[in-house]
């Protein structure tokens, strides 16, 4: 009996950190710096700069329709709704690293890492 309710406890702590660690927009917001490249996310825009001062191809303002949140990935999905029109982004446990997953559709980029800045 005591083994039994030892192991409840377990799994339900499990659950519990496994909960919190789940990313969520809120961690993807602020800035964001990377080698060629910087992100600005607010609720409902992407700011991106270049940092060679070329303007992107897509933005510099991006504006957000929705966002789908599955553990620590993150899909921005781009106005206007159209398929391939979506970022794929992988945080860190710690949530300091954003990695930008590479592009099979839309503007086809590579992956990118971005740190807090």
């Amino acid at each position: 009996m005591r083994k039994l309710l030892a192991l409840a406890v377990v799994t339900s702590t499990a659950t519990v950190c496994s909960a919190t660690a789940a990313s969520s927009l809120d961690d993807l917001l602020g800035r964001w710096c990377g080698d060629a490249s910087r992100y600005v996310f607010t609720r409902t825009e992407l700011e991106v700069t270049l940092l060679s001062g070329q303007k992107p191809l897509h933005g510099p303002v991006l504006k957000i329709l929705k966002v789908e949140v599955k553990g620590d990935e993150i899909e921005v999905h781009w106005q206007p709704d159209k398929p391939g029109n979506s970022t794929g982004f992988k945080l860190s446990p710690d949530k300091r690293q954003l990695i930008q997953q590479s592009q099979t559709e839309g503007d086809k980029g590579p992956k990118r890492v971005f740190k807090r800045c």
